[in-house]
């Protein structure tokens, strides 16, 4: 039950162990990781406000495999590159808010788990992968240095992640997500007359992300 015990350890301990040898997750450890999952989902929606988008389960056992994957492949340093990509596959389902935040619960350690990767060369594919990852969900890489173009439409749009969303980059003062108009009226709407106390200095960058 190595996927369920990670992931139960991510939120109860703040610190993993995972195996020194990639062995597939059994149906068994995958049904109780899903049910762990939908319990941190509806534990971390209670920080939400407005209609909260429905758990996905696909999505966040995806993110939940990715993310020990990543872990144990920062250990795993003698396997090649077409091994480490065939274990870091992208998300084959579509992007909504739904699941967006179901990935949230496993993605929002991504910035911990780059910094885990820190030492290696920014060329290395595990580093490349992290950041492909970081890139294609930003509502979970707020504060890290994201390579690309971000496409927020799906967050945007839907009124609770777009609220956490802007309140993330607050809490984070990420300057680096403030090159997009609809971005920063967001940020101007929800500092209100408190801008000097939340962001010191806070000023929208003028181009287009």
């Amino acid at each position: 039950m190595q996927l369920v015990q990670f992931i139960q350890d991510i939120f109860q301990r703040g610190k993993v162990i995972v195996g020194g040898q990639v062995i597939p997750f059994s149906a068994e450890d995958i049904e109780a990781a899903t049910q762990c999952l939908h319990q941190q989902y509806n534990y971390q929606a209670q920080e939400l406000t407005g209609p909260i988008p429905a758990f996905h389960a696909g999505a966040a056992i995806w993110a939940a495999g990715f993310l020990y994957r990543a872990v144990q492949l920062t250990m795993l340093r003698d396997l090649g590159e077409d091994v480490v990509n065939g274990l870091l596959l992208p998300f084959n389902g579509p992007v909504s808010p739904e699941t967006i935040l179901s990935v949230d619960i496993s993605f929002r350690n991504l910035p911990n788990l780059l910094g885990l990767a820190k030492g290696l060369a920014p060329e290395d594919v595990l580093v490349k992968r992290l950041q492909a990852a970081a890139t294609e969900w930003p509502f979970s890489s707020v504060g890290m240095k994201v390579e690309g173009i971000m496409n927020m439409d799906a967050i945007m749009n839907n009124a609770c992640l777009r609220r956490a969303y802007i309140d993330r980059i607050i809490e984070a003062r990420d300057s680096r997500r403030c090159n997009n108009v609809q971005v920063n009226e967001y940020i101007k709407e929800a500092l209100g007359d408190h801008g000097q106390l939340l962001w010191p200095g806070w000023e929208p960058e003028v181009k287009e992300m």
